[in-house]
């Protein structure tokens, strides 16, 4: 019998268990050392600095400004030439979805057409203007056969001078003028 045998079931899954982690765990970090190894090669490389890049002027739309991102490359000089790429035409393009690209501020006149807001206004415009005719045609007949009756009450009674009238609120003392 080997010596593991002899051991409990779970000593025995234990010491596998470590074993099979500590195992994993290698190669994990064998794998992870070309890559750290790598990334170091490609800092360590030349990396293009300010007497490397061409000059601003010879740049245009087409041209790679790749070389502009380098860590070794001054920040005034990144700036420029990443200005100098936005201004391109490839970049300087209104999209239509910006909402202050428009000018709102005039708008064309709407013509022969009529809203539906504008509809209902001048109905009901006309509305009140047929209420309006009804009642002057109206308050005529009603006001001729009232001036008749007052006409006749007026000639009946004998009115009292203003002056002579009592005022109706007992705080009210003022004198009507005559």
């Amino acid at each position: 019998m080997e010596p593991d045998e002899k051991k409990p079931l779970d000593e025995r899954r234990e010491s596998r268990d470590e074993s099979f982690i500590r195992r994993w765990s290698d190669r994990k970090l064998a794998s992870q050392q070309p890559l750290i190894e790598q990334a170091e090669a490609e800092q360590t490389l030349d990396q293009p600095c300010d007497e490397d890049m061409p000059p601003l002027e010879s740049l245009d739309d087409s041209s790679d400004y790749s070389g502009f991102l380098s860590p070794k490359v001054s920040e005034p000089l990144r700036k420029m030439a990443l200005r100098k790429l936005f201004h391109g035409s490839d970049f300087n393009l209104c999209d239509g979805l910006d909402d202050y690209a428009e000018d709102f501020t005039t708008f064309e006149a709407l013509g022969d057409v009529i809203t539906a807001d504008l509809k209902h206004q001048l109905e009901m415009q006309a509305q009140r203007e047929a209420e309006q005719q009804e009642q002057a045609e109206a308050e005529p007949v009603e006001s001729d056969a009232t001036a008749l009756q007052s006409d006749d009450q007026t000639s009946t009674e004998d009115p009292q001078p203003l002056t002579q009238q009592q005022p109706s609120n007992d705080n009210d003392n003022r004198e009507i003028p005559s």
